[in-house]
């Protein structure tokens, strides 16, 4: 069994640390893990997707059309726009932060916050809305919106990495003085997935 993971948002939003922290959860799981990101603007803004593969005998790391079991979406526009790599009844997890684009086509699109939901439900019943930029405003420090999202991941049922091996891994990366802070994050955003 293989899980197919894609981590999709903008640059800042800490889509590569939260990729990292899962890949070495599922590492401590003593699952096989292959990653790929791909970039946009080499700078804050631009798109970021990781693909992350974690399971038995994973092989290639990126993910291909419609097999994606999870999309991690940080921003929701971010998250429709890597949807058809998701497979048919797959999970999305949604940051419900949406960051209009700058550009003035894009800006005469009408996409809001409703429309991009709908258009996530049109292609799975199987949506969480996590308010993760309200969390942290709540929590004080709007850095720990990637380990919210990680605590969400953490409670879908198909995902083999434990909650343990997460929070392990979160306490290794992060700075010391962060660490309890991220995992009451981490804490609340799987309350998130196991309330809705």
């Amino acid at each position: 069994m293989v899980l197919n993971i894609v981590f999709s948002g903008i640059g800042g939003q800490g889509i590569v640390v939260a990729s990292d922290i899962f890949c070495e959860a599922a590492l401590l799981d003593g699952l096989d893990v292959a990653k790929a990101e791909v970039h946009g603007m080499a700078q804050r803004g631009g798109s970021i997707v990781a693909h992350v593969r974690v399971g038995e005998n994973v092989q290639a790391p990126l993910i291909e059309t419609g097999t994606a079991d999870i999309i991690l979406g940080f921003e929701m526009l971010e998250a429709a726009r890597v949807l058809p790599i998701l497979k048919k009844n797959g999970t999305v997890i949604v940051n419900t932060k949406y960051i209009p684009p700058s550009t003035s086509v894009a800006r005469l699109s009408n996409f809001n916050e409703e429309k991009i939901l709908d258009i996530l439900k049109d292609r799975t019943q199987k949506v969480y809305e996590i308010d993760g930029l309200g969390i942290a405003n709540k929590l004080g420090n709007i850095l720990v919106v990637n380990t919210i999202l990680l605590g969400a991941i953490s409670s879908i049922p198909e995902n083999p990495v434990t909650k343990e091996s997460l929070k392990t891994a979160i306490a290794g990366r992060l700075k010391q003085k962060y660490v309890a802070l991220n995992l009451e994050a981490f804490q609340i955003g799987a309350e998130q997935v196991t309330m809705g």
